[in-house]
């Protein structure tokens, strides 16, 4: 019984450590690279406080 599970086909960070995705097909790397683009946190706002709602 094999206790390693398969890799997914997909992009994931170059085993190189290159600034770049590379596409892994499930068996082995690629040659096919795409531009790595960080995720973009997105500010959240902060929660009304309740108290200063209506107030005059």
């Amino acid at each position: 019984m094999n206790d390693h599970s398969p890799v997914p086909a997909g992009w994931y960070r170059d085993p190189l450590g290159l600034p770049q995705l590379r596409w892994w097909n499930g068996l082995s790397w690629t040659n096919r690279i795409e531009e790595h683009r960080p995720e973009i946190q997105l500010a959240t706002p902060e929660p009304i406080d309740s108290r200063l709602v209506g107030a005059r």
